[in-house]
């Protein structure tokens, strides 16, 4: 087929997508949303744009978002019970996003963890500044422990940006990658969407997520659709998000 005779392919939604399984819309357990009222306008926002499902991921970060199970999940009913009442058809599940910090692995072995989908996902965040630990180790016994790491937003480390050896050697370990929406259209910065952009090039992305804070994040996204980027992750095959 010629050039001129290419169909370009486009997006009115994310209901391709379907579920999203980064966001921090838990209210008061983070630098999220602060309020019940702000969560059900996020996922009112959720759903207006195509997503059927949520699973809300705050932080746990041990010396600044200490939550537990028991207080994420608590959180999460009351979130459900809020939706029952307004009749809002919308699936929201809770999992969290795990800091590699000092106690991450003591988490992990005693079954303070919060997994999602059946093979027991976890979503893991990096420090931001190199880590004066190996990140390999932790990983690997998480996965010894029955764990699938998934590691959020690899395209925003800075100490990570263009050494494809280190996303490869984590590929090779068996971990996946969780690419932030918003990450395509340039939100964090440019340096950020050429390596998200690298990372769909090289087919690394296995699900994608909002990060949503606030209602701001979700409204960038309208953004997104037409982008050449983001129509390539959809249409690649690869992304997991339907199967969780």
């Amino acid at each position: 087929m010629g050039l001129f005779n290419k169909t370009k392919i486009s997006y009115s939604d994310f209901s391709s997508i379907r579920t999203d399984l980064h966001s921090h819309l838990l209210p008061g357990l983070d630098d999220g949303s602060s309020s019940m009222a702000e969560s059900i306008k996020m996922i009112r926002e959720l759903i207006r744009i195509g997503y059927t499902r949520v699973i809300a991921t705050p932080h746990v970060i041990s010396a600044l978002y200490p939550n537990s199970k028991e207080k994420i999940l608590g959180q999460l009913y009351h979130m459900q019970d809020v939706i029952n009442k307004e009749g809002i058809q919308v699936e929201v599940e809770a999992s969290a996003e795990y800091h590699l910090d000092d106690e991450f692995l003591a988490k992990v072995e005693s079954g303070e963890v919060l997994p999602f989908g059946k093979e027991n996902y976890l979503l893991v965040e990096f420090p931001f500044y190199k880590p004066s630990f190996s990140p390999d180790i932790i990983l690997s016994r998480t996965i010894q422990a029955g764990y699938r790491p998934v590691i959020a937003h690899p395209e925003r480390y800075g100490w990570m940006m263009g050494k494809m050896k280190l996303y490869e050697g984590l590929k090779d370990q068996g971990v996946l990658f969780q690419l932030n929406l918003n990450s395509l259209s340039g939100m964090y910065g440019f340096p950020v969407k050429m390596m998200a952009n690298k990372l769909v090039d090289a087919g690394m992305v296995d699900f994608a997520g909002t990060d949503a804070h606030y209602l701001g994040h979700l409204l960038e996204l309208r953004k997104l659709l037409p982008n050449k980027y983001f129509v390539k992750l959809v249409e690649s095959g690869r992304l997991m998000n339907t199967t969780i």
